[in-house]
This record gives structure tokens, C-alpha cells and sequence, in this order.
């Protein structure tokens, strides 16, 4: 419990806001408390579900649909259905206040009938195309805890370690590892009851007594979940201190953690906040706004800013900016930034001037006059008008000169995806091969590559036929009383070769007896008791119906044929419950009797091999597994050429390897594709050598170039994609500085001073070259008394000078902000959560962060008070809503401090809470900035440890914590060292402070 934690302290107050948050949350446990449930299973055919998909990835989409219907009618019915989805989705494109989930997993057991995984899903439409994309936007949650909280049965500890499983990634959308998870929470979730997990997509709609889980994937709106909050008030309450703004609460004459801001958009005010150095959560209504304001932010505020799914790229993308970064570079290129937006500051100021005297004077100039007049210029331009405004455009290329470098080109490089999938193909071929060696596999590797392409080919004929038999992994899994496994069994150890050719020559007799059954499918026979003789039966019922054929006509009752035995067989006899006494019903009888007698007969044929079928079975029953062991024995008897000349290659190379049991062939198998797998890391890495040796090196080539070798020697595509993206970008540019430097040298030829005007042109040099010509003209002459310019062309000078301002403010915040942040390695700046996501997000650290952006209410209460713990000052972006609906069970606030008993009610929204307790709001603006930094440590050498605050070095354990889930105390604090990198001269301080952070974050989070 925190500091001051007594009855009217912060302890009570946690206690009421966790009571709250149980209270408010009132979880659905049925999918027909929502209003908007969407099942995948009605989506058309020709809509594609991209099952692999993961967090970013889009799920499926649908192309706009026309208004008007197919003229064809059988296109119709596929018409309407695309056309309500694609209405569908774009409704759920607008759906504000409320979250999107894919679930999967649906459960039915009384009183649940809901999904067990949720995943965030964002529903964008494509400005250009109209196409509706449904995107996953984050990881999945599992909520068992939430729909079976006191349902008998139901463990919470059994599944922890599924829910680790899915904070780690798995069972996002319709993953394979979802369907995993699944069937693994199925078999462990219930005491003494398994539920059965089917890949079902439709759903069942009665909720059974017995649990019952299938897939069932569905698009739900519900109300943003705070299932969360409740637990997470139970860690605040486990920690050490009480921060600041928290605290503020309880105190009456503290300072008011609130702060105004002049600025109201959001985005900009991020971009404020980080060039001021502090550390910022910005909360939104749900994932679709968080990604709505990432996407407004300027690209260079956006890479500091961590989305759920993206914080371990942001921290890897400040290490590498941290890395190479100088940060006397950066604070140079802030204060010609400070320069530059002073100097566009006074350029738009004097327009501004100049607009105003032009409009008071009402008159224009006759011409263009701001080319400065020299002696001895040529009547006509060394530059035509369009290569005067090309000049401008790339003038305004302020990047890095490319002109040393020599020209390549990305094209004639490998292409990304090609060095990819070698990179693939390599680390899987090592990860597969790094199984322990074997005696076959160490005899096989003495093999040349013939013989082993030899092997390989035969082996691949073998373990095909078992794929298709269902005879995969180590024969001790394999049901022994298959006749398959007898059969396979004996082709290894060579036995009883004859009797297995006689069971698979009568597999025609087989497929007639099936031809036989379905001719009289339908038809009843009924034979005498015990064991009649029915080949006796056979005859005469072919006897008989020979007669019948000839003429005879059986009196009535008991059949007069010659021969007493006969006549008492066909009369105990019944086809369809009457006597068989014509053609038809003989056919059917001796039709009948055949099939009994190819059965007797392949009954005896299995049993010499050693398989016994049961006889006690419907015929057709008996008939079609006779029929599906004569199918598998085939498929058997297809590589016993293979297994042969396997043996004999064995043989011939001399090979210690018997080939006489399944488990032997397991065994050869394995060892086979062990070394093949050692083979194909070697061609793997040859291959990848090559491709980088055949990029060219040489002293002039651009970062890039080596940039692109190094990926490859890193095995990094994803730097290598980069890398060529980067290399075309260079080209261009530098094709682009090669054209300017050709234009500027023939102005400078003609008209030296223009070309030093040039060097540096303003906003109102577009306008100004749209008069080349006429101002050239006039340059040529001698100067007259200087004219102001017309005031609409001031006024759009005016417009585009205020532009660059603008842009250079944003450009120079930008800069501020790597600035403050470029020498603390690995630590994430700002963070973007939708407001119910942040205790699943991030651990509740004290002043983890500098300033939370509240952007908008979203329906909140006091519940949401956890954000003063998350940092010691707030800012409120927008207005208070209305009043919230009482839950049930409201906890009474009796036990409340007496200031906070009115306000920190069920009903009260935070932003009418926060305002009303301090009503003293401090401004943003005189809020003090950034700490200065000390003197820059020496090359490789980071900061003293005595300049980080405690939170700081917080929030860096808790991200290295986040990235690696497994590390334990030490692996966390020799990471944290090697990210600060301060000087040698402190390593007990500098080891006595990590190893309390780490402390304090593990007590944060247990």
C-alpha cells in the first residue's frame, strides 16, 4: 500500500476507484448484449480471409460495390450479399465511442455464449479506391477470467499460462496459434471437464449444459472493455510511493497537476510537448482514433510515438537514431533551425508590411523589376522561364550533397524480396537442421551428392505414401492393428511376400462386390438360421431362375424342383419379406449370396497375412472396409520398388543401415534430412556471399550501397529494403542536385550576382520567375525608381511566406525533440493508447510519464484516475460530457476523505471531477522545460547515471522488460547498462540504481 495508506489516505481512495472499476464494467456474458455482431461465415466466397494475418495486417477487404445489380440473375444473389457488407463496413468505418473486435473462440456454456479471444480490428476505407479494409490493429486478449468469474469449475490459474502465451502474441485474429490456444484452454480451463474445440466457423446459437467451444470468428462492436482497470488499481496498490500528481488529490494546498495549453490540437501539442523533452501518454477513445492521431503527427514526431503494436520498433528506431547521431550535430541543426524560422518570421512580417503600403497606394508596378540591373547583359536569358523555375524548386533541396557519390542504380542490384526469401530459406534450413546428429545421419554424410539425390528421391516416394496413409512422426504412435502398419511392416522385413500378393490380386473382387451391393442397395435378404451352405444356395437359386427362365412355373406354395435339398434352402428363404420365386428377387438372392462368398474368400486371405476382420458387421459395412484396406494396401504395395533400391544403394555404398522395421525407416529418414538440411545451409550461405559480392564497392559509393552489404552480412531484409528504398532516393536526389548545379553555373556565367540571390530564395520566388522574361527585359535596361509589387501577387507571397513559417516551426520542433531525446537509447518518448487499453499496455509506474494528453472524454469516471499515477500533470483536450449512468453496485464513498466525497462519485465524468478539484489550472506555457543537459560524455561513453531521474531509468527497465518477457534480474540490469553506457568510473552506483529499478518495477508488476 502506498505511503499514507490509513483509512483516509491514498490506500482508501485505490480501494474505492478498484470497487468502481468492478462495478462499472459489468461484463456481457452473452453476444446478445450487443447491438452490432458480425459473423464471418456470412461473408461471400468472393471475399478472401487472410488467416496468417497479424497485428497491422489486413484481414479482408471489399472492393465498392455498384448501386446497380448485375443484369445477369445469377449474379444477383453474390451482388447483394457483397453490396450489405460493403454497407456494413462502412458503417462500422464510422463507429465513434466503441471498439472493434475480431472474436474467435466462441463459447457456449450456461450462462456464457461469447468469444474467448478478442482482437482490436480497425475498419478503414481507402480515400482513392473506396475499398474497405479491415486492418488488426493489436494483439488479442484472452477473457476467460472475465466471462467465467464465479462459474463453477472455472480456475483462473489453470489458463495463466495461455494468457502469457496471447501477451505475447499468439492467437491474434485467425492465426494458426489462436486455433492452438484453443484446443490448449479447452483441455486445461475446467475442472474435470474437457471441452472439444472444432474449426467451425458458424456459430451455435443454444447455450448448452455441456461447454462446447468452436471458432466462429465474428466482428463485435461493444463498449470499450475495463475488465482491466480493477486489477490494475490492485497493483498501483502494491507499490512503494505515492507519485506526485496522485497525491494531489488527497492535499488541498498542493500544486494543480492540470495544465491549459493554447494549442487544442492534439497533434501539435504532442509535437510541443516532445521538443520540450518530456515524456508523453496520449489517450484516445479507442484503436481507430489512436491510429487516427499517430497518422495526423509530422512523419518525425511520428517515429517517436509507440502505437501497442509498434513500441518495440519506436525503441528500436531511437536506438538506432541515438547510435548515429552527434548530438553537437543536432543542437547545431536546432539553432539554424531557431535562425531560419526567426529569419521566416521577419520575411513575412515585411511582405505583410509591403501588402499593406500596396493596398493603401492602390497602384502596381508597370514591370517586374527584381533582377538586379548589371552592364553588358545579353538581351536574352542564359535560362529559359521553365528552367528559371526548375532552378527555384531544386534550390529548395536542402538535404545532403549527393554529387560525390557515384550513380547507382537499385535496379541493377538484388531485389529485396529475392535476398528475403534466401535469408529465409537459410534460417529455416539451420533452425530445422540444429536437431542432435545420429549414427545414420554421421554414416549418410560420408555419402557423395549423388547417392544422397539417390536416397532422397526414394525416400520422398516412401514418406509420401505414409503421408497420404496418415502414418506421420515416430511409429510408436502408429496404431498397430492397422493392416496398413502390418503391411508396411512386412515390405521392410521382407515376409510373406506371396500371401500379400494374393490379398492385393483380389482387390478387383473387391470393387465388384461394391458394384454388386450398390446394384441391390435397398433390398432385404433374409437367410435360414446358423451357417447356411451358400454355395448350395448359389446354384440353386441360379438353377431355379434358369428354369424360371425357361418356361416353368412353380406351383403354389413349397417349390416343386427336381431335388430335395434345394427346394428347403430357397424355401427358408426371403427377398424383401417374400418368397424368392421370381427372376428378380433370384437375381437380387444370388447377387446377395456372391457378395457373402467374396467376402468369406477375402476374409481368408487377410488372415493368412495376420489381419482379422470382424464378421458381425452390416455388409455393406464389411464390404467398404475391405475396400479401404485393398485401397491403403495399394498405395503400400506402390513403393516397394523404392524401398528396394534403397536397400540396394545402402548396400552397394557399404552403409551400416538395416531397413527392416518402421523405426528403422524413422530413423533413416530423420538422418537422410538432417544432412540434406546441412547441404542446404551451405548452398543458403554460398548463395548469400555471392549476392553480396556481387555488389560493387569503391570509394565514392553512397552510405547506402554499404548499407545494403551489411544487411546482407547481418541477414537483416528488412535493413536491405531500406537500404535499396534509400539508394533510389539518392539517385534521384542526386540527379536532381547534378541538373541544378548546371543551371546555376549558366546564370552564374551570364548574371553572377542573380545566381547568389538564387543561392538562398525565398517564398516569393515562385511568383517571381512566373515574370523571367519581362523582369529580364527589364534588368537589361538601366534601373528606374523601385515600384512596389501588385498586391495580389504580395498577397499569395503573403500566403506561401506564413507556409514556410509553418513548416519550418514544424521542422524545428521536430528537431527539438530528437534533440532532447537523442541521448536516451531505447526509451520509448511517447505513447498512443486507446484509454481502457492502458493497463494492458503498460505497467503502472509512478511518473512513468512527464505530461498525460487526455484527447477527449470518451465516457470516462473516476475510474480513470490511474492516469495521475501515470504521470504528475494532465491535459485536458476537449469538454466534460454528460453525467454517467450509476452502475449496480455502486461502493458507497463513505469512506472517502471528506473533500473528495462529493466528487468522486459513480456518476461523476473525470473531466468534471479533475476541474472541479483544482480549480487553479497552471498554463503549459509556464510550465519549466527540459532540463539542461551536462557536457557531452566522450565518444562511445553515455551520460552519468547521477543524471537520470528514478522514472526514467523506470520506464527503461519496464521497456526492456516489455521486449524480452523471459529475462531475469541480471539479464535486465546488463541490458540497461549496456543502453546507458556511462562512464566505468561508476559502476557500483551505477549497478546499486538499476538493480533498485528493477526491484521497484518487479514489485510494480507481480
Amino acid at each position: 500500500m502506498p505511503e499514507g495508506g490509513g483509512d483516509r489516505g491514498p490506500g482508501t481512495l485505490l480501494r474505492f476507484l478498484r470497487d468502481l472499476a468492478r462495478a462499472r464494467r459489468g461484463p456481457a456474458r452473452d453476444l446478445a448484449a450487443y447491438e452490432r455482431v458480425h459473423w464471418l461465415a456470412e461473408l461471400p466466397p468472393d471475399v478472401y480471409v487472410e488467416t496468417d494475418a497479424g497485428p497491422g495486417d489486413v484481414l479482408f477487404s471489399v472492393p465498392v460495390i455498384p448501386l446497380s445489380p448485375p443484369a445477369v440473375i445469377e449474379e444477383f444473389d453474390g451482388w447483394l450479399a457483397l453490396r450489405h457488407w460493403y454497407r456494413t463496413l462502412r458503417g462500422l468505418a464510422g463507429v465513434r465511442g466503441a471498439e472493434i473486435v475480431l472474436g474467435t473462440g466462441l463459447l457456449t456454456r450456461r450462462p456464457v455464449r461469447d468469444h474467448l479471444l478478442a482482437t482490436p480490428v480497425r475498419v478503414a476505407v481507402d480515400e482513392r479506391s473506396e475499398r474497405v479494409d479491415v486492418v488488426l490493429a493489436g494483439p488479442a486478449v484472452l477473457r476467460d477470467r472475465e466471462l467465467l468469474d464465479g462459474v463453477p469449475g472455472f480456475d483462473p490459474d489453470r489458463t495463466a499460462p495461455l494468457r502469457d502465451a496471447v501477451a505475447r502474441g499468439e492467437g491474434a485474429g485467425l492465426h494458426p496459434s489462436a486455433r492452438d490456444v484453443l484446443r490448449a484452454w479447452g483441455a486445461a480451463a475446467l475442472d474435470g471437464e474437457a471441452v472439444a474445440f472444432r474449426e467451425d466457423w458458424s456459430p451455435e446459437h443454444p447455450a448448452p449444459d455441456a461447454a462446447r467451444l468452436r471458432l466462429a470468428p465474428a466482428l463485435v462492436v461493444r463498449p470499450p472493455g475495463r475488465a482491466a482497470v480493477a486489477a490494475y488499481y490492485d497493483e498501483i496498490a502494491a507499490q512503494p510511493w505515492t507519485p506526485a500528481g496522485f497525491g494531489a488529490l488527497l492535499t488541498a494546498d498542493a500544486p494543480s497537476p492540470l495544465l491549459s495549453a493554447e494549442e487544442r490540437d492534439t497533434p501539435k501539442l504532442v509535437a510541443e510537448l516532445l521538443g520540450r523533452g518530456s515524456r508523453v501518454l496520449a489517450v484516445t477513445a479507442d484503436a481507430a482514433s489512436a491510429a487516427r492521431l499517430h497518422a495526423a503527427l509530422a512523419p518525425d514526431i511520428a517515429e517517436m510515438c509507440a502505437l501497442p503494436t509498434t513500441s518495440g520498433l519506436v525503441a528500436e528506431t531511437m536506438r538506432g537514431r541515438a547510435a548515429g547521431t552527434d548530438p553537437d550535430a543536432e543542437h547545431r541543426r536546432v539553432e539554424d533551425l531557431e535562425r531560419r524560422a526567426a529569419d521566416a518570421i521577419r520575411a513575412a512580417g515585411g511582405l505583410r508590411d509591403r501588402l499593406e503600403r500596396a493596398e493603401a497606394d492602390g497602384g502596381p508596378d508597370a514591370a517586374p523589376s527584381w533582377i538586379p540591373h548589371a552592364p553588358d547583359l545579353p538581351d536574352e536569358p542564359p535560362l529559359t522561364a521553365p528552367e528559371a523555375a526548375e532552378l527555384v524548386r531544386l534550390l529548395r533541396d536542402r538535404g545532403p550533397d549527393r554529387t560525390r557519390h557515384r550513380d547507382v542504380d537499385p535496379g541493377a542490384l538484388p531485389s529485396a524480396p529475392y535476398v528475403r526469401t534466401l535469408i529465409e530459406a537459410e534460417a529455416a534450413a539451420a533452425e530445422r537442421a540444429g536437431r542432435a546428429d545420429t549414427e545414420v545421419s554421421a554414416a549418410l554424410r560420408r555419402c557423395d551428392a549423388r547417392l544422397l539425390a539417390q536416397l532422397d528421391g526414394r525416400a520422398m516416394v516412401v514418406n509420401a505414401a505414409l503421408r497420404d496413409l496418415g502414418l506421420t512422426g515416430h511409429p510408436a504412435g502408429w496404431k498397430h492393428t492397422d493392416p496398413t502398419v502390418r503391411a508396411f511392416t512386412d515390405l521392410l522385413a521382407r515376409r510373406r511376400p506371396g500371401v500379400w500378393s494374393r490379398v492385393a490380386e483380389l482387390t478387383g473382387h473387391v470393387e465388384d462386390a461394391a458394384a454388386a451391393l450398390e446394384a441391390i442397395a435397398g433390398r432385404h435378404v433374409e437367410l435360414p438360421p446358423g451357417d447356411p451352405p451358400l454355395r448350395l444356395l448359389a446354384a440353386d437359386a441360379r438353377e431355379l431362375r434358369d428354369q424360371l427362365a425357361a418356361g416353368f412355373t412353380p406351383r403354389r406354395g413349397v417349390l416343386r424342383v427336381q431335388g430335395p435339398r434345394p427346394t428347403e434352402l430357397l424355401a427358408a428363404v426371403f427377398v424383401d419379406g417374400e418368397a424368392a420365386v421370381t427372376p428378380e428377387r433370384l437375381d437380387v438372392l444370388h447377387t446377395y449370396l456372391m457378395i457373402l462368398l467374396t467376402c468369406r474368400e477375402l476374409q481368408a486371405a487377410w488372415e493368412d497375412a495376420g489381419v482379422s476382420f470382424p464378421t458381425d458387421v452390416p455388409l455393406p459395412e464389411r464390404v467398404a472396409r475391405f475396400r479401404r484396406a485393398h485401397l491403403r494396401l495399394a498405395r503400400v504395395r506402390s513403393v516397394q520398388d523404392a524401398v528396394a533400391e534403397t536397400v540396394a544403394l545402402i548396400a552397394d555404398a557399404g552403409l551400416p543401415i538395416q531397413l527392416t522395421h518402421p523405426l528403422q525407416w524413422y530413423g533413416y529418414s530423420a538422418g537422410l534430412e538432417h544432412v540434406l538440411l546441412g547441404q542446404g545451409i551451405e548452398r543458403a550461405a554460398a548463395d548469400l556471399a555471392a549476392l553480396r559480392d556481387s555488389i560493387p564497392v569503391s570509394r565514392s559509393d553512397p552510405p547506402e550501397l554499404t548499407a545494403a552489404r551489411a544487411a546482407i552480412d547481418a541477414r537483416d531484409a528488412a535493413a536491405y529494403g531500406r537500404a535499396l528504398s534509400g539508394l533510389a532516393d539518392a539517385r534521384h536526389r542526386r540527379a536532381a542536385q547534378l541538373r541544378r548545379d548546371e543551371l546555376l553555373a549558366r546564370l552564374r556565367a551570364v548574371h553572377p550576382a542573380l545566381a547568389d540571390l538564387l543561392r538562398d530564395p525565398g517564398d516569393d520566388w515562385p511568383d517571381r520567375v512566373a515574370t523571367w522574361d519581362t523582369a529580364w527585359k527589364t534588368a537589361v535596361r538601366p534601373p528606374a525608381a523601385p515600384r512596389t509589387p501588385p498586391p495580389d501577387r504580395l498577397r499569395r507571397a503573403v500566403a506561401d511566406a506564413e507556409e514556410h513559417r509553418r513548416a519550418l516551426d514544424a521542422e524545428l520542433t521536430a528537431a527539438r525533440a530528437w534533440a532532447a531525446w537523442s541521448d536516451r537509447p531505447g526509451v520509448i518518448p511517447a505513447w498512443i493508447v486507446p484509454l481502457w487499453r492502458v493497463p494492458d499496455v503498460l505497467p503502472p509506474g509512478p511518473d512513468s510519464f512527464d505530461v498525460v494528453v487526455v484527447d477527449g472524454e470518451h465516457g470516462a469516471g473516476a475510474e480513470a484516475l490511474f492516469l495521475l499515477w501515470l504521470a504528475p500533470r494532465v491535459v485536458l483536450v476537449g469538454e466534460a460530457g454528460a453525467p454517467l449512468p450509476p452502475p449496480e453496485r455502486s461502493p458507497a464513498p463513505d469512506a472517502l476523505p471528506g473533500p473528495l466525497r462529493d466528487l468522486v462519485t459513480p456518476t461523476t465524468t473525470l473531466y468534471t471531477l479533475l476541474r472541479s478539484r483544482f480549480a487553479k489550472v497552471r498554463s503549459l506555457a509556464d510550465e519549466p522545460g527540459p532540463e539542461p543537459e551536462p557536457d557531452a560524455a566522450p565518444e562511445g561513453q553515455g551520460r552519468s547515471i547521477v543524471t537520470y531521474k528514478r522514472p526514467e531509468l523506470l520506464a527503461l527497465v519496464a521497456q526492456l522488460a516489455a521486449e524480452d518477457r523471459t529475462a531475469d534480474d541480471d539479464a535486465l540490469v546488463a541490458r540497461a547498462r549496456r543502453e546507458l553506457a556511462c562512464p566505468p568510473s561508476e559502476d557500483g552506483l551505477v549497478e546499486a540504481r538499476l538493480r533498485f529499478a528493477v526491484e521497484t518495477y518487479r514489485a510494480s508488476v507481480s
